[in-house]
Parts: C-alpha cells; structure tokens; sequence
C-alpha cells in the first residue's frame, strides 16, 4: 500500500509500480473540495465513482416509473397482456406454467465492487431462469422486488435494469412488474414464470440404475472466478466471466427434451450437492468419478497457482448454472454431437447403504449463505 505525499497526479504511477492501493489523508483533509478530490484520486485509481457520491434516490414513483417506461420494454413479449402500471399485471392463458423464485442479496451472492450494476441485473435474470432451462420451460415473465438502501445512486437502479432488461431481451420474456422498498442491503428477489413442453417435464427423482451422470459444459470456473475476484487476482477472464456473466443453458435444455431426458437440474451447489439431490430422490447411489472430465485451462492454471485440485472445485464449486443430467449411456452418445462440451461425470447404481460415492474425504458442498463473506 503506497502511502505519503500520495495525490491524483501520481496516484496512477504508484498502482503501475506494484502497489495494491493507496492511502490518503491530506491530500483529502486539506483539500477545498474535498468531494472533488476524491474523485479525482478514484479516476486516477481506475474506481468507479462511489453510490454515495452520487445523487441517492429518493423519488419512488418517479424511479418506478423510468424503469417500467414502455421504451424499456421488450417488443417481442407478447405474452403480458396488462404492462407494469397497474396493481396486478395480466399474462395471457400458459397451457404449462412453470413457476420459479430466486434471492440475490450483496454481501452474500454478490458484491458490487466485483461487476458493473448492468452485469448484476443480467446475472440475475440468468440464474432465475436457469431454473426454467433445467425444467425445459420457456421464459415467459419475471416479477423484481428490489430492496435498496438509501445511498445506492438512482444512476445505479437504471443501470441494473438495463441489465435486466437486455437479459429478458436475450430470452423474449417480459418484465411484468415487482415492488421497490427501503432496506439495509441491495436485495434482489425474483418471480419467474415460464411455460413448460407438453407431455415432458424433468425431475431429479427419475433417474435409474444403469444412467450415466452427465453434465452439459465446465464446472468449477464460476467458484474459481469468484475466488479470483475476492482475492483480486488479474489475470482469469474466463473465470471471471463465469461467474459474473453466467448463461441459463436453454440451448442444452432443447437438446435433452428432444431426446426425451426425463432427469435433469441445473448445477447451483455444486456437482457434488447436486448429484446428491438426484440421488435421493431417485433412491439410489451415485458413483462420481471425474477422473477423465476436462479441465478448462484457466481452471487448472488458477489451481496451479493455489495448489489445488481442480477437480475438487469442480465437485463442489456452485453456481456453474449447467445442466446435470441422467440417461442411458447410448442416449447420451445420440446427444453427443449436439452437446461438443458435454461430458460424463460418474454413473448411477442401486442404492449401497449411501446416496454418494467417490468423494474425496472433507469435501463440502457450496454454500450460497457463506458464498461473499471474508
């Protein structure tokens, strides 16, 4: 940490030599404005501009207002009949509908230092969704409740929402609304209603003796990326675009449906936990064995530096947003060609006295509740 005489104007030079960050007293203290200083020494950091520099919001009806205007509003929609406005919205009649709800709260799923506000918004929508990708639903509309403190910036709520927004764009669904309150942390719940295949809805119960375990693309990346993250650790693209940009896998949830897959989830807590919930439900146990997955580059790089096994965040890093799911093993090999980065993760046996095996002793399943602390 650089510090003494530090000012805007060598700020930078001292971040280009090595130093992690700087510190400052006079150069505030002794400042005429001293608001203006500290922008200025955020600018030559390479810092966004702080919420509590910014105009905080207050208006609540105008707020609501701009983020719900009808140029905000994804013209391919068609399925929400009375727009945001009104007490209630009005979707028209779903033969299927698929529901489901997500929480995205700072300091536990996120930190904004980690991701631009736009990145937060989209990020949201994808994990909500990515339950209607793992039910082979498509994503009809979605419901915020935001939670907000008083210093986070008006600019800062328009930007989330533009995230938002871009997400439900990407996926033709519709916002149909939320509610907006005062609270001590940015929160984020959301509704998500989908419609689902006719005659095929996936369930972990359904897998059988004889399936083999798979999964639809990379783990691991997502916890290493948030790792990196934390640790400030330049250098990980990839992981860091893992977990700050994830996508709901519909593309892969297309595959398995027409191939008539009938036990499939999405991987939020880790392949480990995850496989786990399969297992139960379906009354028999799980053998994993990863012995022969891929290990993406950057994973196993990032491993490297912190000696460790990839594998083991791979078995129990969450928030990959894939798909896991059980069949046949000669299924899977029709599937193959049209899932390139697919590949096995263990096979399915008559329950032998425990769900899982092939665990390496210690291992612990993500957990969203601890996931942003220290």
């Amino acid at each position: 940490m650089a510090i003494g005489g530090i000012t805007p104007a060598n700020a930078g030079a001292c971040l280009a030599a090595g130093a992690d960050g700087v510190a400052v007293i006079s150069a505030l203290s002794r400042s005429a404005d001293p608001a203006a200083a500290a922008r200025a020494l955020a600018e030559a950091c390479g810092c966004p501009p702080r919420d509590a520099l910014a105009r905080p919001w207050g208006d609540e009806f105008g707020l609501i207002r701009r983020l719900t205007a009808p140029g905000a509003r994804n013209p391919g929609a068609t399925a929400l009949v009375v727009p945001p406005g009104d007490d209630a919205g009005l979707l028209a009649p779903l033969a299927r509908p698929v529901v489901t709800t997500d929480t995205q709260r700072e300091g536990v799923h996120f930190r904004r230092a980690w991701m631009r506000p736009e990145d937060l918004g989209e990020r949201a929508v994808e994990i909500t969704f990515s339950d209607l990708a793992a039910s082979y639903a498509a994503p009809v509309a979605l419901f915020v409740n935001l939670g907000l403190p008083e210093a986070v910036s008006e600019a800062t709520v328009e930007r989330i929402y533009q995230g938002l927004h871009a997400a439900l764009g990407r996926h033709g669904a519709a916002l149909g609304g939320g509610n907006l309150a005062r609270g001590p942390a940015l929160v984020l719940e959301l509704f998500a209603l989908g419609e689902g295949r006719e005659g095929l809805f996936p369930r972990r119960g359904a897998a059988r003796p004889g399936d083999g375990i798979y999964v639809s693309g990379p783990l691991g990346l997502a916890r290493a990326g948030r790792l990196a993250l934390q640790g400030r650790e330049p250098g990980y693209p990839a992981l860091e675009r893992a977990f700050r940009a994830p996508r709901a896998r519909f593309d892969a949830a297309a595959v398995l449906a027409d191939h008539g897959v009938a036990c499939a989830m999405d991987v939020s807590d880790g392949l480990a936990g995850d496989a786990g919930h399969i297992a139960r439900a379906s009354a028999l146990t799980i053998e994993l064995d990863l012995a022969a997955a891929p290990v993406h580059p950057e994973l196993a790089r990032w491993a490297r530096a912190h000696d460790r096994d990839p594998r083991e965040l791979m078995l129990a890093g969450g928030e990959d947003y894939e798909l896991l799911f059980a069949c046949p093993p000669e299924r899977f090999t029709e599937m193959a060609r049209h899932l390139p980065e697919a590949f096995s993760v263990g096979r399915c046996r008559p329950f032998a006295g425990r769900h899982l095996e092939g665990l390496p002793a210690g291992l612990a399943s993500f957990q969203h509740g601890a996931a942003a602390g220290g």
